[in-house]
């Protein structure tokens, strides 16, 4: 995909498509421009000047306290190049620090180029709980037929990705929120993903406190080559409660998932409506998780489990295979929370977690589980 944005682009210029410049007057710190790039130091200028711009460079650009480097409406075949080292001011706030909508768009880091949210200024150990207001990291909200890559993210101060779009890959991006383990950092979630019909992730590298990955709704959704450390794991959902409670089509295969408290899980929510259909888990490997190496349960309410399974959001068609590792010895290998005939058609194989408890309270186990 991002050769076919960089010959749009091409193709674009050569057919005088691009706009002409505004004036200096409306672009405050354009540091350069031309008929192909315009680089931008500020957030300002940036905003401003994103819709006559084919070729974004965001130069070392210090976004101010409370605002948003709003790149949305990006025009059609925009590339987006994050360069040198991006932050932010400080400010209680909901956020987003940045956001970003368009079609065909292409949203790159340069080498060595970082995005630092600061989190630590607003880390208290409740996350999203209580404490300080906390800004959400970066909306990708109706970024179609797109490409994130090569960013490198550190320190958000709660959840960093928020997807809602369609036909949206992310290659190659690293969050490294692992500061906030002694630090306070509390549901720095990686990619949090609803509303949405074909994303692909390859290559993540998540370090954080909270879900690697969480699909709470969408479809046709691949997830390949993680790598998740310090968090809650590889998650579906939880579903149910939202305006959207449908999953299905998922794959999250050949990652790892280590020192964190869960493995791979799905949870829905207790007396909700929706549906879990068509996930695959594949060649999943578990090192030091500490709390469950495969959980799947349908009791969730206001984020805990309540120990008692509904059957609103029934999970169909699950098939989990080559899920291996260890979990720590105060930990389940597995655990499996069902409701009456709602947990049916699954296919397990090679499903081989160690070092931990098995667990006695399971319930409805489907035929070809095991708990």
């Amino acid at each position: 995909m991002p050769s076919y944005l960089q010959q749009l682009a091409v193709a674009m210029l050569a057919a005088g498509l691009v706009s002409a410049a505004p004036a200096p007057s409306q672009v405050l710190d354009l540091t350069e421009r031309s008929s192909s790039t315009c680089t931008f130091t500020s957030a300002a200028s940036a905003i401003a000047g994103k819709a006559s711009c084919s070729n974004i460079v965001l130069s070392n650009v210090a976004v101010p306290a409370g605002q948003t480097l709003d790149l949305t409406g990006l025009k059609t075949g925009t590339k987006v190049t994050f360069e040198g080292t991006t932050t932010f001011g400080y400010k209680e706030w909901a956020g987003p620090l940045i956001k970003v909508s368009g079609s065909q768009i292409t949203v790159q880091g340069a080498p060595g180029a970082v995005i630092d949210a600061g989190g630590a200024r607003w880390w208290d150990g409740k996350g999203t709980n209580g404490g300080k207001t906390k800004p959400k990291f970066f909306y990708a909200h109706s970024l179609d037929d797109s490409t994130i890559t090569g960013l490198s993210i550190m320190n958000t101060p709660v959840q960093a990705f928020s997807i809602q779009s369609d036909n949206l890959a992310v290659i190659g991006v690293h969050i490294d929120n692992s500061a906030g383990d002694s630090n306070g950092g509390h549901n720095t979630d990686g990619f949090d993903i609803s509303n949405s019909n074909g994303v692909t992730i390859e290559g993540a590298v998540v370090k954080n406190q909270d879900d690697c990955l969480a699909i709470n709704s969408g479809q046709n959704i691949y997830f390949s080559g993680g790598t998740c450390s310090g968090g809650h794991g590889l998650s579906i959902g939880s579903v149910g409660g939202r305006d959207n409670n449908v999953v299905k089509n998922v794959t999250i295969t050949e990652s790892t998932v280590s020192n964190s408290a869960n493995g791979v899980r799905i949870k829905t929510v207790y007396q909700a409506t929706g549906s879990v259909s068509g996930v695959t888990f594949s060649n999943i490997q578990l090192s030091g998780i500490t709390e469950y190496g495969l959980v799947v349960e349908q009791d969730y309410e206001n984020g805990s489990p309540t120990g008692t399974p509904t059957t609103g959001v029934p999970i169909t068609g699950l098939t989990v295979t080559d899920v291996t590792g260890t979990v720590t010895s105060s930990a389940h290998e597995i655990y499996i929370l069902c409701g009456s005939g709602s947990c049916s058609g699954w296919t397990w194989s090679d499903v081989k977690i160690t070092g931990g408890k098995s667990s006695t309270n399971c319930e409805n186990v489907p035929t070809g589980a095991s708990c």
